[in-house]
């Protein structure tokens, strides 16, 4: 028998005779195989999710006192080699009607991201700074950052924690701390932790935590289903749990792959509308 049979049969031998194990044996027993947390969400980040993107938002804001404001939305999402484009337009209620964002999200880790926010009652496009991105959006509990869905991977050192099982699926548990404290003041946050479903690199479940270090906001993604064969989000909720207010997030109307205009994706659009 050689030294790694006769080592593994001591192990058994040991087990099977009731002696515990020393902490250093069982980690030469356990296959090394884990990803490691920065591998996680770049495979998260790299998950197939289509070279264009329609759909209809409908979005649900509810009050401490279980009072609701309901808005609809059109968002399209396109793809530029590893970049992205994205615009959301407001389509109801009629006081809000054609409030749009615009965004501009490189794959560069050095090229800060671009967003324009249009407000039509000012006639006015308010472009976005890295320093604002943690400012909250249009009165829901998702900042502008949150609005890409997707964490810039540069602004975190990331850790696996473990696997934890979360609505009956199996998940790494993932925790992202700022990089510096000027990024964790931009972003709103001191730590995020994300659980991603091992089956297929999807986000189910993440926390927030504020400056203070104090327990901010849970996100919890209720419902995913392939449409075109790309996972997708039907129900999205993001919870703040230090006011007990909530923004619901229902998708439908999913088409991908459709062709769309590069001219949807400009500053003109933003100020036009969705017609």
């Amino acid at each position: 028998m050689n030294a790694n049979g006769d080592r593994m049969y001591k192990y058994a031998l040991l087990i099977m005779l009731g002696f515990t194990v020393n902490a250093q044996t069982q980690a030469c027993a356990e296959p090394v195989n884990n990803p490691t947390g920065l591998e996680i969400m770049q495979a998260v980040d790299n998950r197939e999710d289509g070279d264009t993107l329609q759909q209809d938002i409908h979005q649900i804001l509810i009050d401490r006192n279980g009072n609701k404001r309901e808005r609809h939305m059109i968002s399209f999402r396109k793809d530029y080699g590893k970049d992205k484009k994205s615009i959301v337009f407001f389509a109801k209620p009629a006081n809000i009607r054609d409030t749009a964002l615009l965004t501009f999200d490189y794959d560069d880790p050095n090229a800060d991201d671009d967003q324009w926010l249009y407000l039509p009652a000012l006639k006015k496009v308010r472009r976005i700074s890295s320093s604002d991105r943690g400012d909250y959006f249009m009165g829901t509990d998702f900042t502008f950052e949150d609005m890409k869905q997707t964490p810039e991977l540069q602004d975190y050192h990331w850790k696996l924690l473990g696997s934890e099982e979360i609505h009956g699926f199996d998940c790494w548990k993932v925790e992202g701390m700022p990089i510096s404290n000027d990024v964790a003041r931009e972003l709103g946050y001191s730590r995020l932790v994300q659980w991603v479903r091992k089956d297929n690199n999807f986000t189910i479940q993440a926390y927030y935590w504020d400056q203070a270090g104090r327990e901010l906001k849970h996100l919890n993604i209720t419902e995913l289903k392939q449409i075109s064969g790309i996972w997708s989000s039907i129900h999205i909720e993001m919870v703040n749990i230090q006011s007990n207010h909530k923004t619901r997030l229902e998708f439908s109307k999913q088409a991908y792959n459709t062709d769309m205009k590069n001219r949807l994706f400009t500053q003109r659009t933003l100020k036009r509308g969705y017609r």
